[in-house]
């Protein structure tokens, strides 16, 4: 009887020892197995992709490959040839004592600055070889500089100093007994306008184009002194003097120009 219950008390061991070895074994199972990324896709997290944003993307590649290729403009050098006409006369002429106060004919110009982006600010002197007389100006000047994609469409704004380097045939009404007044009458002043232009960027470099401008012109005639040897003419002769307008006062006058042509440049930067 005492060997039975030994046998039973064995066998009730041996059967909870074999039903505790699955159960730790459960709780030992290795993980699942990864899954296996398609052929052609790199392991990771799945990325989320926007439509919007890759066709944004696309649009910005697509514009960097039709850039135009400039470099970023810092300095600009440009030159102007085409032709003028100044009425000094167009407004008013108080007294200005200019016969032929209006002309046409070649203009020349040249001018450097420097350029932020699209707006360009800088100074040009400009050469008016007209029929009667000739016109310098040097003025400084300021815009906005549009690129559309090889183009440069400007829109400026200018002002500064005019004056007449030789008169010429221009007439001046000047006294019988006093010749050389033509030579000694000196007419300046200021100018403001407005500038219109197109460039073509031929290379990063270079551009050709064409422009026009409008100019307002306000001159000033100083009084000129009394000529040399005053003293020892007639009373007559002197009185001829003193009552011009050249001696007598000073004259003023309000005008237009209008000018155009060809244009090229050159342009540095980075």
């Amino acid at each position: 009887m005492r060997r039975l219950r030994g046998l039973l008390a064995s066998a009730s061991v041996l059967v909870i020892t074999l039903a505790a070895v699955p159960a730790s074994a459960q709780d030992l199972a290795p993980p699942p197995p990864m899954s296996t990324p398609a052929p052609g896709t790199s392991p990771g997290p799945a990325a989320t992709t926007d439509p919007q944003q890759g066709d944004t993307t696309r649009k910005l590649d697509e514009a960097e490959k039709k850039d135009s290729g400039r470099n970023f403009e810092l300095v600009w050098v440009d030159a102007m040839a085409g032709g003028s006409y100044i009425d000094m006369r167009q407004f008013s002429a108080e007294t200005l004592s200019i016969d032929k106060a209006s002309a046409g004919g070649p203009a020349f110009s040249l001018g450097a600055g420097l350029r932020f982006v699209v707006f360009v600010v800088g100074a040009r002197a400009r050469y008016n070889a007209l029929s009667t007389f000739d016109m310098w100006q040097l003025n400084a000047e300021a815009g906005l500089k549009l690129p559309v994609g090889s183009f440069d469409i400007l829109f400026a704004a200018h002002g500064g100093y005019s004056f007449a380097g030789r008169l010429g045939d221009a007439g001046v009404a000047s006294p019988a007994s006093a010749p050389s007044a033509a030579d000694a009458v000196a007419v300046r002043g200021f100018n403001a306008g407005l500038d219109f232009a197109v460039d073509y960027y031929v290379t990063p470099l270079f551009s050709v184009g064409a422009g026009i401008l409008g100019d307002f012109l306000f001159l000033n005639r100083p009084q000129l002194e009394k000529p040399p040897g005053f003293a020892n003419l007639t009373p007559a002769q002197q009185a001829e003097i003193t009552s011009s307008p050249l001696y007598s006062q000073s004259g003023s006058a309000a005008g237009l120009q209008l000018a155009g042509g060809l244009r090229l440049g050159l342009h540095f930067g980075l």
